[in-house]
């Protein structure tokens, strides 16, 4: 028994690494352009059936197809930045309207070519179990997830702690006006943390389909609901919030679905959305806050 709820753990660990990936894609957006980007699920999805068409052009080789996948993920991202965004000058619901058509359209494109089913998804190498302790196993493709989801999450935080660039994105989300003072090319800056939080959202995609072994037009929204709720549980702009929050998600998840079965995993998610509302309207651990734009 503590073998299996060991083996849980490690999958909920696994689920909670993809779902904060998402949150803090959700955040670089939100944090440096004030935008709720509701294409975000749907820029995931296109990642995931990236590495697919390549396969389906007949290119078998698995790392070329994910390099693929991420980066048709980001021209995507940086398309509805500059179609579905950019021309509406910032206005709120303009923008979340205009981001959920663009979500809709990837949707029912993919929707169209694939018929709608879900479609197998390739494995980067033979899955291979270890044994740790008595019965309890563990596959280098779980390692191998693991891995990267907690890599790309820490090396995330790195980037936007200390690096220019990074440190940029942070002026931006506090206050564009000054940030435009010190010298800050806001516009640029924008534009890279929508190319950072699609590529984010691709790897995401790529990594919740080798996770499950398959994916579908519709798993953005899934995926996309899931780190909304992450955001505004943890509280918007914080990035280690996030990071904290999706992984005992994950875990509280698999632990959910242990005890009472697969039909309370969501259960879980969204009660905690709705507890965290009515006791912490501004989330667990608090809204980054921006500065004021007067001076």
């Amino acid at each position: 028994m503590a073998e299996y709820l060991f083996e849980q753990f490690l999958i909920g660990i696994s689920t909670g690494a993809i779902y904060a990936i998402v949150a803090i894609g959700y955040n670089l957006v939100f944090g440096v352009m004030n935008v709720l980007n509701l294409s975000h699920g749907a820029v995931m999805m296109v990642g995931s059936f990236g590495v697919l068409l390549l396969f389906y052009l007949g290119i078998d080789n698995f790392w070329l197809a994910v390099a693929f996948g991420i980066a048709l993920a980001l021209v995507t991202g940086l398309l509805v930045e500059r179609i579905a965004v950019r021309p509406l000058k910032g206005n709120w619901w303009n923008i979340k309207v205009a981001t959920l058509g663009a979500a809709m359209f990837l949707e029912n494109f993919v929707t169209r070519l694939t018929d709608g089913r879900p479609m197998p998804y390739p494995r980067p190498f033979k899955p291979v179990y270890y044994t740790i302790v008595g019965d309890f196993e563990v596959s280098n493709v779980q390692l191998f997830l693991i891995a990267c989801s907690l890599g790309l999450m820490v090396a995330m935080m790195l980037f936007l702690r200390h690096t220019t660039p990074g440190k940029a994105i942070r002026v931006v989300a506090q206050n564009p006006d000054l940030a435009q003072c010190v010298g800050v090319n806001v516009q640029q800056t924008m534009v890279l943390g929508f190319a950072l939080s699609a590529a984010l959202a691709g790897c995401a995609g790529i990594l919740n389909a080798v996770t499950f072994g398959s994916t579908y037009p519709f798993v953005g929204q899934f995926l996309g609901l899931k780190g909304l709720v992450i955001l505004i549980v943890a509280g918007i702009g914080n990035v280690r919030g996030c990071l904290i929050v999706a992984l005992v998600l994950g875990v509280l998840e698999s632990f959910s679905v242990v005890a009472g079965g697969s039909q309370y995993r969501d259960l879980v998610a969204y009660s905690a959305l709705v507890l965290t509302l009515l006791v912490r309207p501004h989330g667990l651990f608090g809204e980054e806050g921006r500065t004021g734009r007067e001076i």
